[in-house]
């Protein structure tokens, strides 16, 4: 048996203050990643890749990557037609993809508000140096 959270049908999408508590400790996605069930994370893309524009989503992959567990799969690139990391995509969208990774920027990322923005790159910045 398999259970998926999804981070957009999860959260309350009108009340983001609650949501996100003082901290990025309180996030749901930051509790929901640490509960010990968690076995991945999948970011759903196409050719365009926007969620690696958004500061929230490049949050969330940071989380990810330094996140070693047992039995933890990481994260994995999901398209229309499979999973990018295993092959299951199109040479178009893998293409895609590639070209937003190339360019990838936290600074040149975008958030709904300023403070969320600057919150991330705030905790890059303590966690990362």
């Amino acid at each position: 048996k398999a259970a998926y959270w999804i981070s957009a049908f999860s959260s309350n999408q009108f009340n983001m203050a609650e949501e996100l508590g003082n901290s990025h400790e309180e996030s749901s996605f930051y509790l929901a990643l640490r509960s010990g069930t968690c076995k991945g994370t999948c970011m759903i893309l196409d050719e365009s890749a926007l969620p690696l524009t958004r500061s929230w989503c490049l949050f969330e992959v940071l989380q990810t990557i330094q996140l070693p567990q047992a039995g933890f799969a990481g994260l994995l690139f999901c398209t229309a037609n499979g999973v990018l990391n295993f092959g299951g995509t199109s040479v178009e969208v893998s293409m895609g993809i590639n070209k937003k990774l190339a360019m990838l920027s936290l600074e040149n990322s975008s958030a709904t508000y300023k403070h969320d923005k600057d919150m991330i790159s705030s905790c890059v910045i303590k966690e990362l140096g």
